[in-house]
């Protein structure tokens, strides 16, 4: 995971995207793939899988980006103990999300629906951490 967020980042600077949070710029990629797999026609389900595969990618690195923030903001220390706690909460439904069947189990497209619904989740994700966890500067 470090290992993508490095090269994530080394691509932002060097195609100039440096002026935003590097989160924000995961945020603006997902989104822009997003309308793309839902609108784009000509798409195999093999090219759909993939896309789906990389938007939750790229969710979960813009949610460790968002964490990253979060453990490093002045006072952190005084919240520790309940974003932990609240972090493993999230662990675990995210967990339970990929162990839930799918209404395509089986089909080709299985896959694709998992990756979105764990897209989805790590989203909601996101925004709890921006409101909730994110110090207001």
């Amino acid at each position: 995971m470090k290992k993508s967020i490095l090269a994530a980042l080394a691509l932002l600077t060097l195609t100039g995207c440096a002026t935003r949070l590097p989160e924000e710029e995961l945020r603006l990629t997902r989104e822009r793939l997003d309308k793309y797999l839902c609108n784009e026609e000509s798409l195999t389900q093999s090219e759909m899988t993939i896309l789906s595969e990389y938007l939750l990618r790229l969710a979960r690195m813009e949610q460790y980006m968002i964490e990253y923030r979060v453990w490093n903001q002045p006072g952190y220390d005084k919240i520790e103990k309940q974003f932990m706690a609240d972090c493993e909460l999230w662990n675990k439904k995210l967990e339970e999300e990929a162990r839930k069947p799918s209404e395509y189990a089986g089909g080709s497209m299985e896959p694709m629906d998992r990756n979105l619904r764990m897209t989805d989740l790590v989203r909601k994700r996101i925004d709890e951490l921006k409101t909730k966890w994110l110090a207001r500067p």
